[in-house]
């Protein structure tokens, strides 16, 4: 940086704030594009400043006026040339990041995208549709409105914990892969960085159309940068773990099977028709929902088994982290495990577990298991419509969160909700944002362990902006790590929203 860039930097940080100076590669390819489908909009730039006021834009063009440099200001694409040619060019970011709560209300209208033809003929059960998802962000994809548009930045849970810098949205992955694809860029720490501080929700662009392929092909370049042995160490560990102890985390043997220790051994037959998968974060981190699981099993007269200390873990951090070759060695040895079981259904109360085994095995790894595959809500949704289960009355006022490996990317929406309507005295009553369009709580995608912070942040959004409003007694989810993530996010802010799983509703209603 030249002496009299460094001086524009020091004095803009000063007048605005360090945070709001952005001066890195990454950010400048950023910010050189208004649209990512479309060639760059700024073939040059020096620096970006965030801008909070009207204030803040008069008081850094005057600065412009002293130190003689350009800016332009993003909103309007007005230029103040103070300086010659080769002067340092200023981009004024006064966008106004996009809201989850106001586009949903337009969605639905007409509004359809043209998805490339060789997505579709890829099919699945192989790992290029990851492949081509990159590819059909930057041709085919887009709709007219959406090529018609100004600005696109694109919705993105975790943007405003980076203080709404665009290289941390939607938006900004997309360029970076772009960067990426086209060696404009290198995979440099903070480009590693921004790739995975990404839950994988897949909510991104929601309010524009339903599919840009983002979140796969974001999982397909993490591929990519694990070829190349740049994977974080939180998830080289995590792989370590799986394999020393079938545990991510590293939780210990003992830990797993703790859940056990008040229900009889001898109730677990070596083989059974149903194989409950417990999977690491219930049995671990929710133990409770591990219990409520098997207490509703057996007062429904199911014979089940389950794996305990043999069972291991689905993989899904090793496939959203990219270590896809440590992936299909761990799903290959738990599919000969399920297979011992004898099981004809494999039945889970982890979403991430259910998403692993139902779409992610057969579409990347090509890897199937040998059994139907259910989440503990459709099993009990089966069981009360075929009357082995009938739910007491429960006086509660509940709302059910999303969570986004069972929901938008397996689209099981219906059996939770039916299974707490089916008990008596319960009121279920919706979030304005739910289903398909439900605000992630932030810790999938492996983005829970890599930045807390973040996720906590983004599960303190779903609870201040969409339940607490509600005044419900309990917000109940499908999914532990959501459950978790949520938990500590209400305790952490003393918000007092208490956080179950549905499963263990379903036991109170059935004791």
């Amino acid at each position: 940086m030249n002496k009299t860039k460094a001086t524009i930097v020091a004095n803009l940080r000063e007048l605005v704030g360090p945070q709001n100076v952005l001066t890195d590669i990454e950010d400048l390819y950023v910010y050189s594009f208004e649209h990512f489908f479309k060639k760059r909009r700024y073939s040059k730039l020096d620096l970006i400043v965030r801008i909070n006021s009207d204030k803040q834009i008069e008081q850094v063009i005057e600065l412009a006026r002293k130190e003689r440099f350009t800016v332009i200001r993003r909103s309007d694409g007005k230029i103040n040339i103070f300086g010659s040619i080769r002067a340092p060019i200023v981009l004024l970011d006064d966008a106004v990041p996009p809201k989850l709560e106001i586009p949903m209300k337009a969605q639905g209208k007409g509004q359809t995208v043209e998805l490339v033809d060789e997505i579709h003929r890829a099919g699945h059960g192989t790992s290029r549709n990851y492949a081509l998802a990159l590819k059909s962000l930057f041709r085919g994809l887009p709709a007219r409105q959406c090529l018609d548009c100004t600005v696109c930045s694109g919705y993105c849970t975790v943007t405003s914990s980076f203080n709404d810098v665009e290289t941390w949205s939607s938006k900004g992955r997309a360029l970076l892969m772009r960067g990426l694809s086209t060696g404009e860029l290198q995979p440099s720490l903070k480009l590693i960085d921004v790739l995975y501080t990404c839950s994988l929700c897949g909510l991104c662009f929601a309010q524009c159309f339903h599919d840009t392929q983002v979140r796969k092909a974001i999982i397909d370049v993490r591929r990519k940068i694990a070829e190349k042995s740049l994977t974080p160490e939180t998830f080289t560990e995590s792989a370590k773990n799986i394999f020393k102890v079938g545990d991510p985390s590293g939780m210990p043997i003992s830990r797993r099977i703790s859940w056990m220790k008040e229900l009889s051994k001898s109730s677990f037959p070596q083989t059974a028709n149903v194989l409950y998968w417990v999977g690491c974060v219930v049995a671990t981190r929710t133990p409770k929902v591990a219990k409520a699981v098997a207490n509703v099993l057996k007062r429904a007269r199911v014979e089940f088994t389950v794996r305990g200390e043999r069972e291991g873990c689905c993989g899904y951090i090793l496939l959203a982290s990219g270590l896809w070759k440590e992936a299909e060695e761990n799903a290959v040895k738990l599919a000969e495990r399920v297979k011992q079981s004898g099981a004809e259904i494999l039945v889970t109360s982890c979403a991430g577990c259910y998403y692993t085994f139902k779409r992610m095995y057969p579409e990347m790894l090509g890897v199937e298991l040998p059994c139907e595959i259910l989440h503990a809500t459709q099993l009990v949704e089966r069981q009360i419509r075929d009357s082995q289960i009938q739910p007491g009355n429960l006086s509660m006022k509940v709302t059910y969160h999303d969570p986004c490996s069972l929901g938008r990317h397996s689209n099981v929406y219906d059996p939770p909700r039916n299974v707490l309507k089916s008990v008596p005295s319960l009121e279920l009553v919706e979030m304005s944002l739910n289903r398909n369009r439900a605000r992630c709580c932030g810790a999938g995608g492996g983005l829970w362990s890599f930045n807390n912070r973040v996720a906590s942040e983004s599960a303190y959004k779903r609870l201040v902006n969409d339940v607490v409003p509600l005044g419900v007694d309990v917000i109940a989810t499908a999914c532990p790590t959501c459950h978790i993530n949520l938990h500590f996010a209400s305790v952490k802010k003393s918000l007092g929203v208490r956080v179950c799983d549905v499963m263990e509703l379903v036991e109170r209603a059935t004791s």
